[in-house]
């Protein structure tokens, strides 16, 4: 078997790959809209980021992508469950990466849930909830930027 006959790492650029980007870079940036900081801070202002500063736009936007982002990581992870667990593992990097994400959707759940109308959490529990999403965001993104200095793949070959 050729070296790069079968890979898995940085270096394969498939279009799963590419909606990863996009949507993680879209949710990150409308999860940091749904504060007001981008009209504050005048990001608003650069031509063609107005939508930035309507909390209902950034909202829907992020929901859209959150919604494909969900379905982007249940095809990775069945994909790796039923096809390539045998001949690929989980760096490090990896499951650092996966336990976050695990995080960010399961805390991006229960904030769904919360927003039903009819739900209510106690305050401490909404509280905890935003910040855990916003403090598990930060996490993934500076992880994100650690792998990609150090160039730290998601699974090496077994």
């Amino acid at each position: 078997m050729k070296a790069n006959e079968d890979q898995s790492g940085p270096n394969r650029k498939t279009l799963m790959w590419y909606l990863y980007l996009i949507s993680m870079v879209l949710l990150a940036f409308t999860g940091f809209g749904q504060m007001p900081i981008y009209k504050r801070y005048y990001i608003s202002d650069i031509p063609g980021l107005a939508w930035s500063a309507d909390f209902y736009t950034t909202h829907l936007i992020h929901y859209i992508f959150s919604a494909l982002f969900l379905g982007i990581a249940a095809y990775v992870v069945f994909d790796h469950l039923l096809l390539k667990k045998k001949r690929f593992a989980l760096t490090l990097s990896g499951f650092i990466r996966s336990a976050i994400i695990a995080g960010l959707v399961a805390t991006g759940l229960l904030l769904v849930i919360y927003n039903f109308s009819g739900v209510a959490f106690p305050m401490w529990a909404a509280a905890t909830l935003l910040v855990a999403h916003m403090t598990l965001a930060v996490a993934l993104i500076v992880t994100g930027l650690i792998v990609i200095i150090r160039k730290m793949p998601w699974t090496v070959p077994n």
